[in-house]
């Protein structure tokens, strides 16, 4: 559950940032096409031969990235495309109605889509964070913290609720977005206007 992972991270913060043991911390790289069917099989209960065509339409749409994989499975289900079936005993879905409700740029759509869900304190956060590029560092968000120049709250509580979200990630004091597309589809969202106040704030840090 979404619980139990947190708690994960939790502890392997804690632990890493009291130094009292050494761990080490594995990139879960692009899911080929059979890492997604396997996938699917065990959480669906199916046979491989059952969830062959639905992993091909999964990874096309998700370009085997693991956070819009798990992602775009929920927004299926959430649109009731992938459902249980009492009568069958089993979860039933129709991968062409699913590639035509996806089609075409699926991941940037489900992007935002996902993003317009999120906390208002953490969209705003990350938006900010967007107009610094791929990645931001920990003396950059202090310094927009002091006098809270651009938020009425602190952004490391909602910099840490990001990662929780598998939106960003830390390397020592960097945050950093998860892919690329992430980034930029955050930073699409920012009207021109609200962009140019937001790079000439960022300008004077």
């Amino acid at each position: 559950s979404n619980e139990v992972g947190e708690s994960i991270i939790e502890t392997m913060n804690f632990i890493e940032q009291s130094e009292s043991a050494k761990f080490a911390k594995l990139d879960i790289g692009e899911l080929a096409q059979s890492d997604i069917g396997k996938f699917l099989s065990a959480t669906l209960c199916l046979p491989l031969r059952y969830t062959q065509k639905m992993a091909g339409l999964v990874h096309s749409k998700t370009r085997g990235n693991p956070f819009f994989v798990i992602q775009f499975l929920k927004t299926i289900i959430q649109n009731r495309m992938l459902q249980f079936s009492v009568n069958s005993r089993r979860w039933t879905w129709d991968c062409d109605i699913i590639d035509m409700q996806m089609i075409s740029d699926g991941v940037a759509e489900l992007l935002t889509t996902r993003f317009n869900q999120l906390p208002l304190h953490l969209m705003q956060t990350v938006i900010i964070a967007s107009c610094f590029g791929s990645q931001v560092d920990d003396p950059t968000i202090d310094l927009l913290n002091i006098g809270q120049q651009l938020l009425p709250f602190n952004m490391q509580d909602a910099l840490q609720l990001a990662i929780k979200e598998g939106i960003l990630e830390k390397a020592g004091p960097i945050y950093q977005f998860t892919h690329d597309l992430i980034q930029q589809t955050i930073y699409e969202s920012i009207p021109t206007s609200e962009r140019k106040i937001l790079h000439k704030t960022a300008g004077t840090i």
